[in-house]
């Protein structure tokens, strides 16, 4: 049993995998932008307030002019620790346990992280100059100074945190509402798809009228299938109409030869007759007998021609084919007294049997014999071009009828409705042609030709005999 998949389900899906992976992407731009933007305002604080601590190194007032260190007016950061100290080493002020922080910081790169009892703090170092008594007349003692101040980054990373979950709550929600709205969206996109399947469900053996609907037509995704079921359907169709018409004239030709068998056994039974009366009888039935064959075969013939070849097919040369279909004419063209004149330019080959391809010729020139008055030419072109042969067989007869076009080709088809053994031949001829034609990869037309009666083309595909032949021509006579 094959599984359902469910197509709304999977856009859904990848549409939101999709979002779900750039919302990771941009969660972590925002991370990074918002770490590197804190720890700026962090470093930026960390920077103010040792300028401060620096800015609290006052005079001592006492003669040695020294300088102490007065916090008054400065403000230090939770749990901050720092450490105030002259060039000498002597610390003017600290607080807290000040890790060991030689070779680690620099004027260079004054921040640094560093954990201390387990917890991060991010220092900065600071070197400066107070100058005690500037207004002295030899400019004031300067006293260099080194400030290591640092605060823990806890909210810092809090921040960072705060603005993830934010971001993070805000892409759900908005998935959430994408999840939604892509159902709803696609549920009415695919609308008329169902509809289209509807239609589609709705079609039987008995019913099979079929048209597209109009939401389906307007999509220019849907209107190739649209399109492709209405062509299909359509010749399912006439395939079916075929082959029930072909059953059903199949049916009543092998009923009309049993029924003339049948009465023609009554009319001998019906008393008693002399040897020469049930001989002649005899040879009526054995007539309607052959004719009961020889439709039966050509159907036959037709449920072959119609099934794929089941191997390569075999190669034969069409102008042999000619010869001897033209050959087998002659003496049905004696009896009409029509000419029969055939024109070669080139010996081709094609892929047919040549069983076949001779019933072809001999149709297609049977046919046109029939059709053509006492004192006419029947003429048979064969000329080879781009790897295709083409066949043309032309008569000088009535021609083709309008009404008749479209239904030469149709099984049990005469050109009339009548149905006795004097219309003539079992309606099967242009179906087996067309038949082998197509099984072949080619084709067979049929029109009126401008100079008067009908045109037979038929192409078949070819290639070279090998060896290229003079065009030569001959006529027989009736």
């Amino acid at each position: 049993m094959i599984r359902s998949i469910s197509l709304t389900r999977r856009l859904t899906l990848t549409v939101l995998l999709l979002e779900v992976l750039c919302a990771l992407a941009l969660i972590g731009a925002i991370t990074i932008h918002e770490r590197h933007t804190q720890l700026r305002a962090f470093d930026a604080t960390l920077q103010a307030t040792a300028y401060s601590l620096m800015g609290a190194v006052q005079d001592a007032d006492d003669e040695a002019d020294n300088v102490l260190l007065d916090m008054r007016g400065v403000q230090l950061g939770r749990d901050a620790i720092f450490r105030v100290q002259e060039g000498n080493g002597k610390v003017l002020g600290s607080k807290g346990d000040l890790p060991q922080l030689k070779g680690s910081i620099s004027d260079a790169a004054p921040f640094r992280n560093v954990d201390v009892h387990g917890r991060s703090y991010r220092f900065i170092l600071l070197h400066g100059l107070r100058i005690v008594d500037p207004g002295t007349p030899g400019g004031g003692v300067p006293h260099a100074v080194t400030i290591i101040y640092g605060t823990p980054v806890d909210h810092v990373w809090h921040e960072v945190v705060e603005a993830i979950r934010f971001f993070a709550i805000a892409t759900a929600i908005l998935l959430g509402f994408t999840a939604a709205g892509m159902v709803f969206l696609l549920r009415a996109g695919l609308a008329p798809l169902r509809e289209l399947a509807y239609e589609a469900e709705r079609i039987t053996s008995i019913s099979w009228q079929f048209e597209a609907p109009a939401s389906a037509k307007e999509l220019k995704e849907l209107w190739p299938l649209a399109q492709a079921l209405e062509a299909a359907l359509a010749r399912l169709q006439r395939s079916f109409q075929q082959q029930k018409r072909f059953t059903s004239d199949a049916a009543h030709e092998l009923k009309t030869d049993v029924a003339i068998v049948k009465s023609s056994l009554q009319l001998l039974s019906m008393r008693r007759r002399t040897a020469d009366e049930y001989t002649r009888g005899l040879d009526l039935i054995l007539d309607d007998f052959v004719r009961l064959e020889m439709t039966v075969q050509k159907m036959l013939t037709l449920a072959r021609l119609e099934q794929p070849a089941e191997s390569s097919p075999q190669v034969c040369s069409l102008r042999e084919v000619i010869e001897e279909a033209v050959h087998q004419s002659m003496p049905f063209a004696e009896i009409k007294e029509v000419s029969v004149v055939v024109q070669i330019a080139d010996d081709v080959h094609i892929p047919v049997d040549r069983r076949d391809a001779v019933l072809l010729c001999s149709n297609i020139l049977l046919n046109a014999l029939q059709h053509s008055p006492a004192g006419s030419t029947v003429r048979v072109e064969l000329a080879f071009k781009e790897g295709t042969a083409r066949l043309t067989v032309r008569d000088e007869g009535e021609g083709i009828q309008e009404e008749d076009r479209s239904h030469l080709f149709e099984p049990f088809y005469r050109g009339d409705s009548s149905r006795s053994r004097k219309s003539g031949g079992t309606g099967l001829g242009l179906s087996i042609c067309k038949a082998i034609c197509e099984r072949a990869g080619g084709s067979i037309e049929i029109a009126n030709s401008p100079a008067g009666g009908a045109l037979v083309t038929v192409t078949l595909p070819s290639a070279p005999a090998g060896v290229d032949h003079p065009v030569s021509a001959w006529i027989k006579q009736a």
